[in-house]
C-alpha cells in the first residue's frame, strides 16, 4: 500500500505543477494582452493630444515604467517615468510656441 501512495502522490505532485504552469502561463498571457489594450487607446489618446511618433514613443516608455512595478526598482523608475513625461509634454509645447 505504501508504494502505491507513494507514486500517485508523485504523480499527482508532477501533475499539479503542470496545471500550475499552464495557468501561470494563460494569467501572464491575459495580462499582456490587457496591457497592450490599455497602451493602445494611450497611444490614441497621446495622438489626439498633438503628440508626435517620438514623443508617444517616450510616453510609451514612462508609462512601461509605472505599468509594471518592480519593487526593486520602483523608486528608480517612478524617477525615470517623470522625467520622460515632463520631457514629452516640454517637446509638445517647444512645438507648439
Amino acid at each position: 500500500m505504501g508504494e502505491i501512495r507513494s507514486r500517485v502522490r508523485s504523480e499527482n505532485i508532477i501533475n499539479g505543477k503542470k496545471m500550475h504552469q499552464q495557468h501561470v502561463d494563460a494569467m501572464e498571457a491575459k495580462n499582456a494582452k490587457y496591457l497592450e489594450t490599455v497602451l493602445e487607446g494611450l497611444k490614441a489618446s497621446w495622438t489626439t493630444q498633438g503628440f508626435n511618433a517620438e514623443e508617444i514613443k517616450t510616453l510609451e516608455e514612462a508609462w512601461a515604467l509605472t505599468a509594471v512595478k518592480d519593487k526593486a526598482n520602483y523608486r528608480a523608475d517612478k524617477k525615470a517615468s517623470k522625467k520622460l513625461y515632463k520631457e514629452a509634454r516640454a517637446s509638445l509645447a517647444s512645438r507648439q510656441k
